[in-house]
């Protein structure tokens, strides 16, 4: 089963969806106007998009994707993940060094 479609008569274009995406599967203004749809065959029915709309318009449809597309959509995914980790760990090494530098200039004050 795969994310195949978003109802646009109840989307309200907030882009949850699209920015959640792990293979950056929805799309927004792909079509010359303002909407967002789903390229079926990059969905890995991960379910976050369904999870995060506010207004429970993109429903999971039966479509099986192809062997090969859904293996090159995992491998995209699996990229996002780690670049998303990768951030995540600098902010917190931001974080750390800023703390830090903080709590060393209030110690000489």
């Amino acid at each position: 089963m795969a994310v195949v479609r978003i109802d646009l008569r109840g989307c309200i274009n907030c882009g949850w969806c699209r920015r959640v995406c792990p293979t950056e599967t929805i799309r927004y203004f792909s079509t010359g106007h303002r909407t967002h749809i789903v390229e079926r065959d990059g969905c890995i029915d991960c379910g976050i998009c369904v999870k995060v709309c506010p207004v429970a318009c993109i429903d999971p449809e039966q479509y099986t994707v192809p062997e090969d597309r859904l293996e090159a959509a995992k491998t995209k995914a699996r990229a996002y993940a780690a670049e998303q980790r990768r951030l995540k760990l600098e902010r917190e090494a931001l974080v750390a060094r800023t703390l830090a530098k903080l709590a060393g200039s209030t110690a000489h004050a």
